[in-house]
């Protein structure tokens, strides 16, 4: 394989939301053999960055769920946004609804003050009645990204500069009625295209937008044929790469549809899978682990 793509959230992240020193020397043994590996990911390209640094590893970026892509040196190489009107229907919506939601620019992170609440509100109450460690994980984590300088806390979606790139939005809710009515209504839409990456969101893009494609995009700019790429992935928003690359990989603690779908499972990522499916990679072996069966602690 020429070239490697991996997503982030549960995939090359660890539970503490790191990457492992176990992956990263595996994505720098990759790249001294000559294998591109790039990131792909529903964060923004900012918040990328910010990680890859932290976990020792530069790398292609693509961003918002393929609608950017960054070269290893930060160059924009694509973006695809969504019009501001099409954008600005899919907020309203979320703020008349009172569903939490990021809206992903080149400028950072813009989140409608009112829907920050509510969604505070709501994790308060998960914590209060159903006490845990994956729960105090996800209320600190959540609470520690929104002090980071990039989230930008604005009145509504008019708030949100004009110049800025509309190019993914978010929504988040720990309400089970409020997740299945965003995703019913916005699945219906042909403006935008709707995936879910993680059980208690969804997510609008343009509709030409998805991992899969930016993938394609990236491949054709290094002149790597697609049946030359690897890509791996845990959840509903890695389809299209896992289906589109040559040997699509699914996580361990993926999905049960995601892990259907793919062509071979690796370990999960608090086993560090990423590294187990590269090393495999490079060694020409079967990426067959010893045990498949999803971690709790992996979702």
């Amino acid at each position: 394989m020429k070239l490697f793509a991996t997503d982030l959230d549960g995939t090359l992240l660890n539970r503490d939301s790191q990457i492992s020193r176990e992956n990263a020397a595996a994505i720098q043994k990759a790249q001294q053999a000559g294998m591109k590996v790039a990131i792909a990911t529903g964060r923004v390209y900012s918040d990328v960055v910010a990680i890859s640094r932290q976990g020792g590893v530069k790398t292609p970026i693509i961003g918002s769920n393929g609608a950017t892509i960054h070269d290893e040196n930060g160059e924009r190489l694509f973006h695809l946004t969504l019009d501001r009107e099409t954008a600005a229907s899919v907020m309203q919506w979320l703020e008349d609804q009172d569903i939490y939601y990021e809206a992903s620019t080149q400028m950072g992170i813009y989140a409608a003050i009112s829907t920050h609440e509510t969604m505070l509100a709501e994790l308060e109450r998960i914590l209060g009645s159903k006490p845990g460690e994956h729960i105090e994980r996800m209320v600190l984590s959540f609470k520690k990204y929104h002090d980071k300088k990039n989230c930008h806390r604005v009145s509504s979606h008019l708030a949100i500069p004009a110049e800025a790139y509309i190019y993914n939005i978010m929504a988040f809710s720990m309400n089970p009625e409020k997740l299945r009515l965003g995703r019913e209504y916005f699945s219906s839409r042909t403006d935008v295209a709707m995936v879910v990456s993680f059980e208690h969101n969804f997510e609008m893009q343009h509709p030409d937008v998805s991992k899969g494609n930016a993938l394609s995009k990236l491949a054709e700019h290094l002149n790597i044929s697609m049946k030359e790429t690897a890509a791996i992935g845990d959840n509903f928003n890695d389809v299209s790469m896992l289906l589109m690359a040559g040997l699509g990989i699914a996580m361990g603690n993926a999905e049960p549809e995601i892990r259907a779908l793919a062509k071979a499972i690796t370990r999960t990522n608090v086993e560090h899978g990423v590294a187990y499916a590269i090393h495999s990679l490079l060694e020409g072996k079967p990426i067959a682990p010893t045990e498949t069966i999803v971690s709790a602690e992996g979702q």
